[in-house]
């Protein structure tokens, strides 16, 4: 049995730490989903998200937009 190097964990964490900000990235376009948004809401707040849940601000009210009933 071959040891772990460090390089080898730290690539590992990359990887998990790219899947967490994918997750969350997504939240909103996932919870406007299960929410029963109509399909052109769900695109619309998925595009948003992306568009301009960079700048946090924009994806809080992607988040808020999508939880809304």
């Amino acid at each position: 049995m071959t040891p772990i190097d460090a390089q080898t964990v730290s690539i590992a964490k990359y990887i998990v730490a790219a899947g967490v900000f994918v997750c969350v990235a997504l939240a909103p376009a996932y919870l406007a989903a299960k929410n029963g948004k109509a399909k052109y809401d769900v695109m619309r707040i998925r595009a948003a998200s992306w568009l301009f849940g960079w700048t946090g601000i924009g994806w809080l009210i992607a988040l808020f937009w999508a939880i809304r009933k």
